[in-house]
């Protein structure tokens, strides 16, 4: 049974130059009518009452629309999660978290927030286009947690255009005196069509995106912090229950502009036009996966996480013994200390997690 579902919410007040998920510039007109039949689609999965133990609103800037559309959403939505066991994450950037925006979150049943903070620096969030200070994400967080919405998470950026050692420093410092639960340090993917392709930035290279990496896990560690998944880090196992199911390769509903989700051994996209997905013409691309895709996208996903995946939850899944399969090549891995074979677990080393790719081609 479906028990995760992702929600997309396009609309933001501002373009970031970085980001290349499906959004537009926020319009009234527009927003009503995305909300109605963003609810139409999601009535359209027969999800059964209470049946949801996580639901995710991203974007875009969730909060970026008015509070009656966003309550008129989450009540709709509360009647699909378990009362009793579930969570609810909403995402928002610091300058959308007014003083009374977070009790009427958690009034409309919202127990997890995502703040996209992306860094401490005045230089770097000018570059980005973001639209507040480090002191405005302090306050957000600081509004949050007075209305006992404590469960949050900050996502940061680097390898950013010319970012300096310092500048990350700088940045791990920043983001560790906020004391939270849960963060999510994000390498920078220049993707085409985004503002920072059209001005002709490109990624660091690997050696300086490798050193930002080890530095980040070095003081997060020191922190008290689990690296649980290559970019994702708790305290007392405050993991985003959400994104493990993507991580676990388990299937979730999954709607709105642009959304992509995972039932019955497909895969889909939503359209990215908005004129057709107000028109009910929800669907975009839908791929039903080979057992060699679901093989790929299992190592994939798992093999992120900090304790990998369970020999005895594969061999449910696809009738067959990894270990008699995939004997040569996780020989060869475990001697090159990318992977391990612990007990009734495969995971990846630290050195591996920085090689997935190149674990990914022996397994294939």
């Amino acid at each position: 049974m479906v028990a995760s579902l992702y929600v997309h919410i396009p609309f933001c007040r501002h373009i970031c130059g970085y980001c290349d998920f499906t959004k537009m510039f926020y319009e009234p007109k527009w927003a009503l009518s995305y909300v109605q039949e963003l609810k139409k689609e999601i009535a359209a999965f027969h999800l059964p009452a209470h049946s949801l133990k996580t639901v995710y609103l991203g974007g875009g800037t969730p909060t970026c629309l008015p509070k009656e559309l966003l309550g008129d959403l989450l009540d709709f939505l509360s009647k699909y999660w378990d009362p009793a066991d579930y969570e609810c994450t909403v995402e928002g950037n610091p300058e959308t978290i007014d003083e009374t925006l977070p009790l009427f979150l958690k009034q409309h049943g919202v127990n997890r927030f995502s703040l996209g903070i992306e860094s401490s620096s005045l230089r770097l969030l000018s570059l980005m286009g973001r639209h507040h200070t480090f002191a405005d994400a302090k306050t957000a967080i600081s509004r949050l947690k007075a209305a006992g919405l404590t469960n949050i998470s900050a996502d940061f950026i680097y390898a950013l255009p010319n970012e300096t050692m310092d500048e990350l420093q700088g940045d791990i410092a920043a983001f560790l005196s906020l004391d939270l639960p849960h963060l999510s340090a994000y390498s920078l993917t220049v993707s085409p069509g985004t503002g920072f392709a059209h001005q002709g930035y490109r990624e660091a290279d690997e050696q300086i995106q490798g050193a930002m990496y080890e530095m980040i896990l070095r003081a997060f560690r020191q922190a008290g912090y689990t690296r649980y998944e290559v970019s994702n880090f708790a305290r007392n196992h405050a993991y985003s229950r959400h994104n493990l199911t993507y991580w676990h390769d388990e299937e979730y509903a999954a709607a709105g502009l642009g959304a992509s989700g995972y039932l019955g051994r497909a895969r889909y996209t939503n359209t990215k036009n908005l004129t057709s997905y107000l028109k009910g013409e929800w669907r975009g691309e839908s791929e039903t996966l080979s057992r060699q895709s679901e093989h790929e996208d299992y190592f994939l996903t798992n093999l992120r996480l900090a304790d990998g995946f369970s020999l005895h939850q594969y061999q449910a899944r696809f009738q067959e013994d990894f270990l008699t399969v995939y004997r040569v090549p996780l020989q060869q891995l475990e001697a090159e200390g990318l992977l391990l074979h612990e007990g009734d677990r495969i995971h990846a080393t630290d050195r591996g997690i920085l090689l997935l790719d190149r674990i990914l081609l022996a397994l294939f």
